[in-house]
């Protein structure tokens, strides 16, 4: 009777100091600056399990994240709803075409709306950007969820690891509702990362034509190609620089690569890098931990895009 009410004791120990734990993690991250911590709470509050995808949107979901809120509407996007009387510009990708961490109309989707508004009334905007994202999944989230809208023109927004292939997720409790266990499993998810601390090797081993994630990129965007050709979808394709190295950037080559293979499948190529060049990476990150554009990259972005675009949009 004593040994049991001694590893009773030890439970008690044990699950009131893991709460403990739980709730300090809580209130140290409630300013929302850890982004590791805010991506989790992004899954947890805004996307839910896909057998196919990995993940999907929430409908009708909304959250406030990095100090940002983020709404979704009826289908899952960071827009206002479908109009069905306007024409239709869908922008698909993955977090910083969502525009995560900054707000809609400050992101540079939402300055092109404002300014597609201007001078194209009679189109609409809408962002199916979903985060953690790679190319195989917004082409196919598209193809399956979101064709509904019948776009007139897609705008592909590609950063330089839509290459790569994702793991599905999991559904573990413990891991979507604990602040601590995120925690644990983001410290080990970094100390085992497979890019080893080597961006430059590690991105130019994805683009081997032998690596199987590109081999499914090159034909996640030939099924978007030939999707469009068969609905007469006028299609952009977005290239985003990693905005780490955008001094001397290592990865022109890797763009020059993308530029043909989008023109190839008729695709009208806008490069971002062109507007970001030479701009430090403290001059655009958001927060420490985060390597999204903050509002003054976003801005840079949407000058470039509605240049690009609005003239070519009849």
């Amino acid at each position: 009777m004593k040994k049991f009410k001694e590893v009773l004791i030890s439970i008690i120990i044990l699950v009131v100091g893991l709460i403990f734990i739980e709730i300090t993690i809580r209130v140290i991250n409630s300013d929302m600056k850890n982004y590791d911590i805010e991506m989790w709470k992004y899954a947890k509050n805004l996307k839910k399990k896909d057998s196919f995808l990995g993940h999907t949107h929430r409908k009708n979901a909304a959250a406030t994240l990095q100090n940002v809120a983020i709404d979704l509407n009826s289908l899952g996007m960071r827009s206002e709803e479908p109009d069905p009387e306007k024409k239709k510009i869908l922008f698909i990708g993955s977090s910083i075409s969502l525009g995560w961490g900054v707000d809609k109309d400050s992101s540079y989707v939402g300055i092109f709306v404002n300014q597609l508004k201007k001078e194209k009334p009679d189109y609409q905007v809408l962002n199916g950007s979903v985060g953690n994202y790679n190319t195989f999944r917004y082409v196919e989230n598209f193809l399956r969820n979101q064709n509904t809208v019948n776009p007139d023109i897609i705008v592909v927004n590609y950063f330089i690891n839509d290459v790569e292939q994702l793991p599905m997720g999991s559904e573990n409790w413990l891991l979507r509702n604990s602040a601590l266990t995120a925690s644990l499993s983001i410290a080990v998810k970094k100390m085992t990362s497979s890019s080893g601390g080597d961006l430059e090797s590690y991105y130019k081993r994805l683009y081997q034509p032998e690596n199987p994630g590109f081999k499914t990129m090159i034909s996640s965007l030939r099924k978007l190609s030939e999707y469009a050709s068969k609905n007469n979808i006028q299609i952009f394709f977005a290239l985003i620089p990693d905005i780490h190295f955008l001094k001397n950037y290592p990865f022109l080559s890797i763009h020059d690569k993308m530029k043909t293979i989008a023109e190839e499948f008729n695709f009208e190529v806008i490069d971002f890098y062109g507007s970001l060049r030479d701009i430090s990476f403290e001059k655009l990150q958001i927060i420490p931990g985060d390597s999204h554009p903050n509002v003054y990259g976003h801005k840079l972005m949407a000058t470039q895009l509605s240049d690009s675009m609005l003239p070519e949009i009849k």
